[in-house]
């Protein structure tokens, strides 16, 4: 054995040249889940907090380029271009703080290193959960979010809630091996406040696009949601889970057009 080959290293894993960039308002197992998988296939790691924070959770102290910086929320899209802003690099993988990528994923992006087009957005499967149940079927079982990106080619619109990112003409999609685990709800409690909680954000959207609360989408669009995830889309396969979501969901289609009628409802103040 030469002293050369005593000297030689494994060559290292490449990175995508992307910073990981998480707005959230909880720093839990699950966030520091995301932090610990993509830390070492990605350039850094951004989490932006919202709340209260002392100090950086002690398993992220021996991760380097993993920062936690205070944002003020200004609503999904302003608060994650604000972060994405920040960044060091121009390539953004924006996740949520419930969103876990599996090792195939983890590898995808590896592999994707040399590779990345700037004209081109990839999308990321994803898998949701509830409680401790995987969903393979209705509007949750063929999921798929756009998430890696170039801040140079686009970013995210101003929309109040469901953010999407800007297409432009030049703009390709490209859907990436792996999956995005989403740890969506503890249990179909807390999974119905959230459905509640969106859906006076979507009111609020339709009120600034003067959409209107017509008794007939306040009736027949709930029923319609339910009847398309659960039947059509298979969701009684998910069991039990699958009625809870279809339910959940339709509700959701309901109380948006609540919340907007009541908004027009509501007397003007002079």
């Amino acid at each position: 054995m030469t002293q050369d080959t005593l000297h030689t290293s494994a060559p290292a894993i490449p990175k995508l040249p992307a910073s990981v960039c998480i707005v959230t308002n909880t720093i839990n197992s699950v966030l520091e889940q995301i932090v610990l998988s993509t830390h070492p296939v990605c350039h850094e790691v951004l989490v932006g907090y919202d709340g209260a924070c002392d100090s950086i959770p002690k398993d992220f102290s021996g991760c380097k380029k993993v920062h936690i910086r205070a944002v003020t929320w200004e609503g999904y899209s302003a608060t994650k271009n604000k972060l994405a802003a920040t960044a060091d690099m121009d390539w953004i993988l924006s996740l949520d703080g419930d969103e876990v990528p599996d090792r195939k994923l983890l590898k995808a992006f590896v592999q994707l290193a040399d590779k990345l087009d700037p004209n081109t957005i990839y999308a990321l499967k994803r898998r949701s959960i509830l409680g401790n149940k995987k969903i393979r079927f209705g509007a949750w079982g063929r999921d798929k979010v756009r998430r890696l990106y170039n801040r140079r080619h686009t970013g995210w619109k101003n929309d109040l809630v469901h953010e999407n990112l800007e297409i432009h003409a030049d703009t390709k999609i490209a859907l990436l091996k792996g999956y995005l685990y989403h740890y969506t709800a503890d249990n179909y409690r807390t999974f119905l406040e959230k459905n509640r909680k969106y859906a006076k954000l979507s009111a609020d959207k339709y009120f600034e696009q003067q959409k209107k609360s017509k008794i007939i989408k306040r009736w027949l669009s709930p029923a319609f949601t339910f009847i398309k995830e659960y039947l059509l889309q298979l969701g009684f396969l998910d069991g039990r889970a699958g009625f809870q979501i279809a339910w959940g969901n339709a509700l959701y289609t309901y109380w948006k057009y609540h919340f907007l009628l009541q908004k027009y409802r509501r007397p003007v103040m002079h």
